[in-house]
C-alpha cells in the first residue's frame, strides 16, 4: 500500500472520531476536551424478556456544558451533548443526551463521577428510557496531576447491564488548554486494560525469545553430539 493512501486512512479515522469541548467564559480556555467514538450498549427488559441493542452517536444536535458548576457543594465541570442515533429518522424525530460530570479531588486531576443517557424510540430501538450510572462498574475514566486520559475502550457502566463505550478515547477535565484540540505535547495516563495489555506483550515476547534460545541451543547440542558419534565410527 503506498504511503498516500495510508495517509488518506489514517485522517479518515481521525475524522471518524467524535470531538466535544467545553470553554471556560471566564478564561477562553477550554476545560473539558472528548475524543473518542460512543456506542450504547442498551438492555431493556420487557416482562421476562431481556432485549438487547447496540448503537452509534450518529449526529450531534448540540453541545453544552460548565467549567464552574457546583454539585452536592461539590465543584464539577459538565459535558451535555444531544444527538440524534444512527438508525434515527423523521419517524422517531427526538434526540437523545448523554450527560457527563467530572469531579476532582487531591489524588485525582479528574474523574468522571456521574453520567446518564436520555433514550427515545428509533427505527432500530422499539424501546426509551434513561440510564444512570452503576456504581459497581463505573469505569476508571480518570488522569492525575496534569495528564489526560487514553483508552482503546473506556467503558462507563450503567444500572441494569447497559454500557457506554467510547473506543479510542482521549479525554481531560479541569484543564486549562489555549484551543479545543490536545496539544501535541500533551502527557495521558493509560487506562488499566491497556496498561495491562502492556505488560502483558513483553512479557510473551520475552517468553518466546527464551524458548527459541533454548530449542537453538539443544539443537546445537544434539548436533555436536551426532558429529561426534559419527567421528568415532569412522575412526
Amino acid at each position: 500500500m503506498s504511503k498516500s493512501l495510508v495517509a488518506v486512512f489514517a485522517l479518515l479515522a481521525v475524522a471518524s472520531a467524535e470531538h466535544f469541548y467545553v470553554t471556560n467564559n471566564n478564561t477562553g480556555l477550554a476545560c473539558i476536551i472528548v475524543d473518542g467514538d460512543f456506542m450504547f450498549n442498551l438492555v431493556f427488559q420487557e416482562g421476562n424478556a431481556t432485549q438487547k441493542y447496540n448503537v452509534l452517536l450518529n449526529n450531534t444536535l448540540n453541545v453544552d456544558g460548565d467549567c464552574n458548576a457546583v454539585v452536592n457543594n461539590q465543584s464539577v465541570q459538565t459535558l451535555s451533548i444531544t444527538f440524534n442515533p444512527a438508525g434515527q429518522s423523521a419517524r422517531y424525530p427526538k434526540e437523545w443526551e448523554l450527560n457527563l460530570v467530572f469531579g476532582t479531588s487531591s489524588n485525582e486531576a479528574f474523574k468522571i463521577i456521574d453520567y446518564t443517557l436520555k433514550t427515545q424510540k428509533t427505527d432500530l430501538v422499539p424501546y426509551f428510557g434513561t440510564f444512570v450510572r452503576d456504581e459497581k462498574d463505573a469505569g476508571d475514566v480518570t488522569a492525575t496531576e496534569t495528564n489526560a486520559y487514553k483508552c482503546s475502550t473506556a467503558k462507563l457502566g450503567l444500572v441494569g447491564g447497559s454500557t457506554i463505550d467510547i473506543k479510542t478515547a482521549n479525554i481531560i477535565a479541569f484543564a486549562q488548554v489555549n484551543g479545543t484540540v490536545f496539544p501535541a505535547n500533551q502527557l495521558y495516563d493509560v487506562c488499566y486494560l491497556d496498561a495491562r495489555t502492556s505488560d502483558v506483550v513483553p512479557i510473551v515476547v520475552g517468553a518466546c525469545l527464551a524458548v527459541l534460545v533454548i530449542v537453538v541451543l539443544v539443537g546445537y547440542l544434539i548436533g555436536r553430539a551426532r558429529a561426534k558419534r559419527q567421528g568415532y565410527a569412522s575412526v
